[in-house]
């Protein structure tokens, strides 16, 4: 029997298209992020210090926000995640050039900027989104924000390539905090929720001792983490040193983002919280046969582009229905209105504790080896590991439906 497709509630249009607003900017230049820093210093070990720097401080960030905003709603540090993003941006502005003597502090200040931003993002989501509407909501999101995904790079690539010395990463930066300004208007269209709350922060660390099934979620967010640090760096680092060029750069980015939204769309057609085990699956064995092809980047840069095409189009099978499985659980508790800040704080700590774990261990291979290898090797080891996610995400599912029996 064919199920039908419930419409997004106008609520959740506007945090649809909040969401797509910030995506366009990060889009813009989140890729040359990245790319700027690896160019000002020069050494990849940079590049990996300001991205631990950037998951450390978005870890503690969290609790800081849930105690400076336990009173307001979780749009209030949504809209000065947006405004201090912007922040971050205009300090690359000022720095530029001089930008290599303060990589760590950047790295800190944008994960700061990026906490309360989340924060805020992930609360809306559970606030606004309904149970059924949620595979929808997260497949039309994605394919929204890949579609701004494609025009940035390809947009913020032509500027710093044919700009001189690092004037195009200054235009670039300059059109992103505009774009964030825009975003920020938007998002006084989007409903106030209820208030965090008041309970307290430290029950994040207990939840799994009150909802047992919640420290099997924390578990695949943890190793869902460690590709995500991994996925930021491969692609744009691995392009520039085979190319020197920002415009190819952006090329992949863009060929990237075409993929996901090819495959996101795909997924909010297809997939059905009956079909959501098997997409995960699918998404896992796409993305390690993906990153089996960079192993050939010695041969021919193409074959980074075979990765993306691969990859990208793996990718959203997998986040889309991943997303569902902390939320799912949540669900499961009937005090989660008011809990929901502790869990969305325990989710967080969990990505972050994979992401960092992932940045460390890519670290102390640099130490014995600095050659691009490492990080491939980084890529498909955590590519493969989603595997245990998706066997996670299923036995969740199947727990969650005998208790409804």
């Amino acid at each position: 029997m064919q199920q039908r497709r419930i419409p997004l509630s106008p609520a959740t249009r506007w945090l649809v298209l909040t969401f797509a607003g910030s995506t366009t900017a990060g889009a813009i230049a989140s890729t040359f992020v990245n790319l700027f820093v690896f160019v000002v210093s020069g050494r990849l070990a940079d590049l990996a210090l300001f991205n631990g720097a950037y998951f450390f401080s978005l870890s503690f960030v969290f609790y800081l926000t849930g105690y400076l905003f336990r009173r307001s709603s979780p749009l209030v540090p949504y809209r000065w995640g947006l405004v201090m993003t912007a922040a971050f941006y205009g300090v690359l502005l000022l720095l530029l050039h001089h930008a290599s003597h303060y990589i760590l502090w950047l790295g800190l200040l944008e994960g700061v900027s990026q906490g309360f931003f989340w924060f805020g993002a992930n609360l809306m989501t559970f606030d606004t989104v309904a149970p059924e509407q949620r595979i929808r909501f997260y497949g039309i999101n994605s394919a929204v924000g890949s579609v701004a995904g494609i025009a940035g790079p390809l947009a913020g690539g032509a500027v710093v390539g044919l700009m001189h010395g690092l004037t195009g990463y200054l235009l670039v930066f300059a059109l992103a905090l505009a774009v964030y300004a825009m975003t920020f208007a938007i998002s006084f269209s989007v409903p106030a929720g209820p208030p965090l709350g008041r309970e307290p922060l430290t029950l994040s660390f207990s939840l799994h001792r009150i909802m047992p099934l919640w420290k099997e979620a924390m578990e695949t967010l943890a190793v869902r983490g460690t590709r995500e640090a991994m996925s930021g760096l491969a692609g744009v680092f691995l392009v520039y040193i085979a190319t020197k060029s920002a415009w190819v750069v952006g090329v992949y980015s863009s060929v990237s983002a075409v993929m996901r939204m090819l495959g996101a769309l795909s997924v909010s057609h297809v997939v059905t919280p009956e079909r959501r085990p098997w997409s995960m699956w699918w998404g896992v064995i796409g993305m390690t046969a993906g990153a089996l092809f960079l192993f050939l980047m010695h041969v021919s840069w193409i074959f980074v582009f075979v990765y993306a095409v691969i990859a990208s189009f793996s990718m959203p099978w997998f986040t889309v229905p991943n997303e569902a499985i902390p939320l799912d659980v949540m669900d499961r508790d009937p005090e989660v209105k008011n809990r929901r800040v502790a869990f969305m704080l325990s989710r967080e700590m969990s990505l972050n504790a994979g992401r960092l774990f992932s940045m460390a261990v890519l670290m102390l291979l640099y130490a014995f080896d600095n050659s691009p290898t490492m990080l491939i090797v980084m890529v498909a080891a955590s590519s493969l590991a989603q595997g245990f996610v998706a066997r996670m995400g299923s036995h969740i599912w199947r727990r969650l439906r005998e208790a409804r029996v």
